[in-house]
């Protein structure tokens, strides 16, 4: 899907979400993933890694918030199934290990307690690594690299250049999140330690919410991911000022993970494997540059288990 026919499916499913005609309640039923191609080759060795549970259902549970395009979203005429780069990746990983993915749509602050109260196995849309969750929340296998940007209104009213100009600003982050921290950071270091005002990160559950708040003038910018920000102002209009990683290093980082519950290891080597196997064929790139985020696209070799940490899968420091 091209970015013109994407950005058209953006609009529309913002407009359902906002509505509340697709849902994003961690109560929605699980649907099963769009984005199965039929081509990928099944590893019985992959399959042998799975819980039993699992081999014997062949279901694979996987969640997220359908609201960050291009990495996952819904199309208006089905809101009950996801699309986006990682709805695609799964599918294809499914096939790899000879499963069925279903997916469930679930706002950001429920995801890792859900996934540590096992109501889904897999956590894959808006999880940052990170070596504080590698040690103790969670094992994550790095996917794909996240540039992060500020979505800022039509032609950038405040004359924002980077994070550390947003002193005295409000800037929307999602709760709970790695954005929160690295605002608190950068604030500390470029506003008030130079006896300028704060930055005031206000946090919402969601995309779609922050961007609304945006254009009513509530918040002056949206911190997120490069690609859901620059899908947004695709959408809407507005500008986006992309963030160097040296700023933003230092309290983030800016790779995406898979996330799996630290008592499943055998899910989370297998889902490693099937990855690796796609990123050697070249379908892990191809499904990227299909959603026009191929520049995000990380190395064979970088496709790893809890790459900061190198914590074995099932283990906490």
């Amino acid at each position: 899907m091209k970015r013109a026919s994407l950005t058209a499916v953006s609009v529309l499913a913002a407009a359902a979400v906002l509505t509340g005609c697709g849902g994003s309640s961690d109560d929605a039923e699980p649907a099963a993933a769009a984005g199965s191609t039929g081509t990928q080759s099944f590893d019985q060795e992959l399959f042998d890694l799975l819980p039993a549970e699992i081999q014997e259902s062949k279901v694979v549970r996987f969640g997220a918030l359908w609201e960050t395009p291009p990495n996952i979203s819904v199309d208006p005429a089905d809101t009950t199934t996801p699309i986006g780069a990682t709805p695609d990746l799964a599918a294809a990983v499914s096939e790899v290990l000879g499963v069925t993915p279903e997916w469930q749509n679930m706002q950001w602050p429920a995801q890792l307690p859900g996934l540590q109260a096992g109501n889904v196995d897999v956590l894959w849309g808006q999880v940052s690594d990170s070596e504080e969750r590698e040690r103790s929340v969670a094992d994550i296998i790095a996917w794909g690299k996240s540039p992060l940007a500020l979505l800022v209104a039509t032609d950038n009213p405040e004359d924002i250049g980077a994070l550390g100009e947003t002193c005295g600003l409000k800037v929307a982050v999602p709760i709970g999140s790695q954005q929160s921290a690295a605002v608190a950071g950068v604030s500390e270091t470029a506003c008030t330690s130079q006896g300028k005002p704060a930055i005031e990160p206000v946090e919402y559950p969601g995309a779609q919410q922050a961007i609304v708040a945006l254009k009513a003038g509530s918040v002056d910018a949206w911190f997120d991911s490069s690609s859901s920000v620059t899908e947004a102002a695709d959408a809407a209009g507005f500008d986006v000022v992309p963030l160097e990683d040296a700023e933003i290093n230092k309290y983030m980082q800016t790779i995406s993970g898979v996330a799996l519950a630290k008592d499943n290891p055998g899910l989370t080597e297998a889902i490693a494997g099937a990855l690796q196997k796609l990123a050697e064929s070249g379908d892990y790139q191809e499904i990227l540059d299909k959603w026009e985020i191929g520049d995000n696209a990380l190395a064979p070799e970088d496709i790893k288990i809890n790459g900061f940490t190198g914590i074995p899968a099932g283990e906490q420091a």
